[in-house]
């Protein structure tokens, strides 16, 4: 097998694979356009797809790599999402996907890439390779007729396909600045979010404004039909720059009581919902396990952490049992406000990990307590100084890839 990039024809034999892989029902005759692939081949979009070809030059085994700026820790850092992790049936055991990784993750770092994140089907089949859980997610269901004792606002205006993205952008841009994992958007990236038909697919986009006439928050949501139990709202996306603009959000979905029973909303898990609406009874809370994140450089994803107020200095001892690389001493200092890693032979070790958890640390996923509580994880000693290098942090990750 030859693991290289695709080149635009390839990613017809790709989208082939992944529609039998994901039982796309949306599917388009592939040995069609492989007979004229210069008519359907596929645009640079900027992101990377790698495959595994034959020497026939079948496709049995690909991945793409989505280019996001993301951020972590107050810094844009890039990070690679990956997406589309596929093998064709009668192609698997042969250890395509680790031998697309093992290239894929060279080119990553060449890019810049700090970090990467998926979404997985199996959390130990990509804990093989450095990924670690780093998200939650937090799934409520709440009755509307919670929501009744919050006014409607007066000031709510739909979304139509060419309206302005400005107002959006600055209260995604405010809502983020202090979460982690939250995804840097350009024009093109609202547009995709945005520009939809809600006639047709039944998806929706408003905005609220405040008394001067600025977004406060906005909702993107969708409506189905749950078995059995009437008509549901789903959130994908709820940004809110002030309480106000929440409050408002929650009166203008409380009017909709006629077509939807309730609202499901994956809600960042800094918002205790069971003290927003009245019965918390009636509020239910599922907390589920989220995507994945990896530190492709260990001394970038530490230079991303914030620094603790004073001067200072902490060591580690960390593991990467497949970027081998990665495996050493590191030593963090602070002193300004300015933090610094790199690797060190100092022997004063702090704590000793692995770098699946140390991803974890990083994200603000877990704090160090948490992590002492794990196999692979031992604190020798600077308990406070950890936590104030590691403290928990908000999370907000919207975007399916």
């Amino acid at each position: 097998m030859v693991i290289r990039k695709m080149t635009p024809e390839d990613r017809i034999q790709y989208m082939g694979i992944c529609s039998t892989v994901f039982l796309s029902m949306d599917r388009v005759d592939t040995r069609a356009q492989l007979k004229d692939p210069q008519a359907h081949k596929k645009e640079d979009d900027g992101n990377d797809y790698w495959g595994a070809f034959d020497a026939k030059g079948k496709m049995h085994s690909a991945m793409s790599v989505i280019h996001y700026n993301m951020l972590m820790n107050g810094n844009v850092v890039k990070m690679g999402g990956i997406s589309g992790v596929v093998t064709r049936p009668e192609s698997r055991g042969q250890g395509l996907i680790r031998k697309i990784f093992d290239v894929a993750f060279p080119a990553m770092l060449e890019n810049g890439q700090t970090f990467s994140y998926l979404y997985p089907f199996s959390y130990g089949y990509y804990r093989k390779f450095g990924y670690e859980i780093c998200n939650t997610s937090n799934n409520v269901n709440i009755p509307i007729a919670e929501m009744q004792g919050y006014s409607y606002p007066k000031t709510i205006e739909p979304f139509e396909p060419g309206d302005d993205v400005a107002p959006y952008a600055e209260i995604y841009e405010e809502f983020t600045r202090d979460r982690n994992l939250a995804i840097v958007r350009n024009k093109d990236a609202w547009k995709r979010m945005l520009d939809r038909d809600p006639y047709k697919n039944l998806q929706f986009t408003f905005l609220n404004r405040d008394a001067d006439g600025k977004g406060d928050a906005y909702i993107l949501y969708e409506t189905y039909k749950a078995s059995g139990d009437g008509n549901r709202l789903k959130v994908k996306e709820l940004c809110w720059r002030t309480l106000e603009g929440l409050h408002s959000i929650w009166g203008f979905l409380a009017r909709l009581g006629a077509e939807c029973e309730s609202v499901e909303w994956n809600a960042p898990y800094d918002v205790n919902v069971h003290a927003l609406f009245p019965e918390a009874y009636n509020v239910s809370w599922k907390k589920g396990a989220g995507g994945m994140n990896c530190i492709l450089d260990v001394s970038a994803g530490l230079s991303t952490l914030r620094a603790p107020n004073g001067n200072g200095q902490l060591t580690f001892d960390i593991v990467d049992n497949y970027q081998k690389a990665n495996s050493g001493i590191y030593t963090i200092q602070w002193e300004s406000g300015n933090i610094t890693a790199c690797k060190t032979t100092e022997s004063n070790i702090a704590m000793a990990t692995d770098v699946q958890t140390l991803a974890q640390l990083v994200t603000g996923y877990l704090s160090p307590e948490e992590a002492a509580l794990k196999k692979s994880t031992t604190v020798y000693n600077s308990h406070l100084q950890l936590c104030q290098l590691f403290p928990k942090q908000k999370l907000h990750m919207t975007e399916g890839f």
